[in-house]
Formats: structure tokens, C-alpha cells, sequence
């Protein structure tokens, strides 16, 4: 059987089995227990519950209201209340992020699946009298098998759907993209034994008081969370433009040396560069330039030269050519690099990396500019893609298996056009099962970090570098 079919028919099974645990749990619901709170807690696990979610700091999961608010069902007013309402805010759910039938079959049966092994391993392990008692010794117990059992049915449930589909082993999957939300599900149920033990003490009606203190809490720490992300995310994006200024000016300041030892290197480099290149007066004519610039930006060699920089540069960008220019003479900064964008002889908007470098005679007295002029359209188009696409591994900072397709399928199309050749290299990390196992995966982490660093540092900048998952690199 391909994985399709094997996909297909565990999703129907699980549907199945769903439909059955439905059934079963409404023939059994004890309807004298319902009353005007279960219908509140309904009313809000269905349309508030899993649209707020508290974030768990350092850790890629989040403790959903409705968890907290179907845990809090169970314990309140019995399994079969709790299966049912699970279902029901499970389906709802799926609706609003998915359009297919078969997807919210399968996520309303997966939660109907899970809360019944859970109901019912608790009362095989605890009877129904624990939840009377929220002071005695097995309460903590009872919500500690409570959370793992959801836990470990919901996340065995889809990460068995996921393995076939992408046709990896099951264990991979789980302990992929299953291991650490774990903490979800301890966070929410322990949120509903303070919540019931609260609702014990002070009934529940009294307890509905003090929502709008929770909310103000809840919402204070949201804004923080968020104010704490934007910050971390602000220093990581400054550190990496600094660490990448680096070593372009260290790559300029290298390739302005290699050209001043022989005239001749520097003609061949200069006219077979497969980046523009152009030798610039100090009033901004074309005193030389190369094919690829010629190609770049659509105009003959006899055109430019009888032309100047300003003219097919964009009308917005000529002004800070000009001051970079002008702090360059001045001996301000050695060199320049700026993004800007040019004007096609068509019309067309090119966007460039501009590095210009400054010239001295015999006399040190400033003779000429060069300019080195990289086509990064391609890059602009794959940079405002990673704006609306999650392609970047959160560890290492290199892409990720999906931003390594999207940003080298935008890079084929140009090598094709323009008939460059490319190196695909892949490359794994020995040992690191080795370092998790023996010293934790913290340290495991702080090896991929150092890996990915050391690949940085030994390619170009403009080299994609991803990791795919695990220990696995391309570039």
C-alpha cells in the first residue's frame, strides 16, 4: 500500500473510532448533572477557549483556555460531559483554520478519542469519588494522569497521521514536533485543579467575579510577551546585520588588494566578473564598464560611457549615493555598501548590493570610484516572501527546509537564465546523538548553533545555508 492509501485509512479508522466514542458517551450522559454552569462553560469553551492561549516562555508550545476550560468540564461535571464538549470545541476549531470535511472529522474524533482514554483511565485508576475531594492526598495524582493520558493520546493520534503522510517512522515524528507540548497539557490541567478547588471554596458564581481581574492579568502578560519577543528579535536581527557588515567589508577590503597587485588581473577580473563592474569619476560618469552591468541593467557599453551613474540610478536612492560619495572622499569611510535600485533601460526597477570603493593616485589624492554592483532581485523577491512564510530555523538562524526550497527555486530560475553553474553540498553533524544522550540537549543545541556558525564564516554571504531538520545541513 503507498502512503496515501495507509494515510486514508488510518484517518477513517480514527473517524470511526470517533463516531463510536460520540455515540457510546451521549447514550451515557448523565443529563441531571448539566445545569446552567455547564452551559456557561460551554458557551465559553466553544467561543473564546482556543482563541486565547498563554505562551510558556522558552518553549514553542502555549497553554490553550480550552484546555483549562474541558479539564475543568471533567472535573466538574463528569467524563461524558467533558468527551462531548471536547468534541464539539475540537470541530469548532477546525473549522475556522480548515475547509475539509475529512480534516474536521479527524480532529473532532481525535479529541473525542483522547479525552475517553483519559476519562476512563482515571476512573479504572481513581474510581469517580477523587474529584469530591479536591483536598486528599490523590488529587495531585489524579490531575498529573489526567494531563499525560491527554497528552499522550492526542499527540500519538496525529503524529501517527503525520508519519504516513511524510512516510517517516512514528517515534520521529512524535518527538519532532509532539515532545515539548507536553507542558501544554500539565499547564492546563493544573489551571483547572486550582480553578475547581477556587469553584469549591467560593461556589461558582463567585467565582465568575473575578474573570475580569484574570482578563487584565492574562492580557498584561500577553502584552509583555509580546514586548519581549519584539526586543529579542530586534538584538538578534542588529547582531546578525553587524556580523554580516563584517565580512563584507572584510571581503571588500581583500578583493580591493588582490586587484591593485597587477593591472592585468584586474582586467580579467574586471570584464569576466559575473557581477557588474565600473570604474566611476568623482563627478559620477562611467569612465569603464563591464558586460555584466551592461546586461544588468539593459544599456550598451557606448551608452554608459557617455552617461553617468545619476542617470539610471532610482530618482529616491541618488541622494545617498551622493553623501556616501561625498564621506568617502572626505576619508569619512573606507568603503560603501548599500542596497539601492537602479532603472532598467525598460523601465524596470533592478535592485542591486552597490560596494564602492574609493581610488588613490601616486599622490594619494582621490582618482576614481569603483563600483561593484551585485543583481540581489532575486533576493528581494525571496526576502519578501520570508515576510508572509515561517523559512527560517529558530536555533541556528539558517533557513529551514522550507525556506531552502523557496528562496533556491527563485535562485534556479536565475542561474537558468544566465546559464551559471551552482554546487549543492549536504552535510551532517557526527556525534550528535552521541552529545544529547550523554550531555543533555542543551548541549546538543549549542553544537548545531556552533555548526551552523562555522558555515557562516566559511561561505559567502550570499551562499544559502539551511539546515533541513536534526543534524542534517545543505547549502
Amino acid at each position: 500500500m503507498n502512503r496515501s492509501y495507509k494515510s486514508q485509512l488510518y484517518l477513517w479508522l480514527v473517524v470511526a473510532a470517533g463516531l463510536s466514542v460520540v455515540g457510546y458517551t451521549a447514550w451515557h450522559l448523565p443529563l441531571l448533572r448539566l445545569d446552567v454552569r455547564f452551559l456557561l462553560l460551554a458557551l465559553a469553551t466553544i467561543c473564546i477557549g482556543s482563541r486565547l492561549s498563554i505562551q510558556i516562555p522558552r518553549v514553542k508550545a502555549h497553554i490553550s483556555v480550552s484546555d483549562t476550560f474541558i479539564f475543568l468540564t471533567l472535573l466538574m461535571f463528569g467524563g461524558e460531559a467533558a468527551i462531548l464538549l471536547a468534541t464539539v470545541e475540537a470541530l469548532c476549531s477546525s473549522v475556522r483554520i480548515s475547509t475539509r470535511s475529512q480534516v474536521h472529522l479527524f480532529n473532532a474524533s481525535v479529541m473525542a478519542c483522547s479525552t475517553f482514554l483519559t476519562v476512563w483511565a482515571l476512573r479504572l485508576c481513581f474510581g469517580d469519588t477523587i474529584w469530591h475531594d479536591v483536598y486528599s492526598a490523590n488529587y495531585l495524582i489524579a490531575l498529573c494522569v489526567m494531563a499525560v493520558v491527554q497528552y499522550l493520546g492526542n499527540s500519538v493520534l496525529v503524529a501517527t497521521s503525520a508519519a504516513l503522510k511524510a512516510g517517516e517512522p512514528i517515534w520521529i515524528t512524535w518527538r519532532k514536533n509532539f515532545l515539548w507540548t507536553s507542558l501544554t497539557y500539565f499547564g492546563g490541567a493544573s489551571a483547572a485543579g486550582i480553578i475547581a478547588r477556587f469553584i469549591g471554596n467560593v461556589g461558582f458564581f463567585a467565582f465568575s467575579a473575578t474573570i475580569p481581574i484574570i482578563a487584565i492579568v492574562y492580557f498584561t502578560y500577553w502584552t509583555y510577551m509580546k514586548n519581549f519577543e519584539s526586543a529579542a528579535a530586534q538584538a538578534e536581527q542588529a547582531r546578525r546585520h553587524v556580523e554580516e557588515l563584517n565580512r563584507h567589508i572584510a571581503e571588500q577590503q581583500r578583493i580591493s588588494k588582490a586587484l591593485l597587485e597587477t593591472e592585468a588581473h584586474f582586467r580579467n577580473a574586471f570584464d569576466y566578473a559575473a557581477i557588474g563592474m565600473a570604474l566611476v569619476s568623482l563627478q559620477g560618469s562611467w569612465l569603464r564598464v563591464n558586460r555584466s552591468l551592461c546586461e544588468l541593467v539593459g544599456y550598451s557599453e557606448e551608452e554608459l560611457l557617455r552617461s553617468n551613474f545619476q542617470t539610471i540610478t532610482h530618482a529616491d536612492d541618488v541622494g545617498n549615493d551622493l553623501a556616501n560619495l561625498y564621506r568617502l572622499i572626505q576619508g569619512e569611510i573606507p568603503t560603501c555598501q548599500v542596497e539601492k535600485r537602479y532603472v532598467h533601460k525598460l523601465g524596470q526597477v533592478v535592485w542591486a548590493m552597490n560596494s564602492v570603493s574609493l581610488v588613490h593616485d601616486s599622490e594619494d589624492n582621490p582618482a576614481h570610484f569603483i563600483f561593484q554592483i551585485q543583481d540581489i532581485s532575486e533576493r528581494k523577491r525571496a526576502e519578501s516572501a520570508l515576510q508572509s512564510l515561517s523559512l527560517v530555523d529558530e536555533l541556528t538562524g539558517l533557513y529551514n527546509r522550507r525556506g531552502f526550497l523557496a528562496v533556491t527555486e527563485q535562485y534556479l530560475e536565475s542561474f537558468q537564465r544566465t546559464d551559471n553553474g551552482l554546487v549543492v553540498l549536504y552535510a551532517d553533524l557526527d556525534g550528535l546523538k552521541g552529545i544529547n544522550d550523554s550531555l543533555g540537549h542543551l548541549e546538543g543545541d549549542r553544537a548545531l548553533v556552533r555548526t551552523a556558525e562555522v558555515l557562516k564564516e566559511a561561505f559567502r554571504s550570499s551562499d544559502i545555508i539551511a539546515r533541513l531538520g536534526g543534524d542534517e545541513f545543505v547549502l
